[in-house]
């Protein structure tokens, strides 16, 4: 099976639930990849990022697993929370460097 295909068989949002691991884990794999490539696209004039997760609010799972994974990557990352009363929901917002100048 292909990720692709994978994908496809994903539940939906409003079915997701932490305990599905193969959506949890095709959900940490698609917010990577799409940090890596933002990554690439900035990297040659820059040494951070700030990455928005505004479609995950409240799901601090995930961003703590994307967190994890970047890390096991050599990326230094920290996540901060705002919180939105207009929409009552926890925004995050991902702090990523790749050179460390100490």
């Amino acid at each position: 099976m292909t990720a692709e295909e994978a994908r496809k068989l994903r539940y939906s949002k409003e079915d997701e639930k932490v305990g599905h691991k193969n959506t949890f884990n095709l959900l940490v794999s698609d917010y990577i990849n799409q940090i890596d490539s933002k990554i690439s696209h900035v990297a040659t004039y820059t040494d951070s990022l700030i990455f928005p997760l505004n479609d995950l609010c409240n799901r601090q799972d995930i961003v703590n697993e994307i967190v994890k994974q970047l890390k096991k990557d050599g990326y230094i990352v920290s996540s901060q929370t705002k919180y939105y009363f207009d929409i009552k929901s926890y925004v995050f917002e991902l702090y990523i460097s790749w050179n460390n100048n100490d």
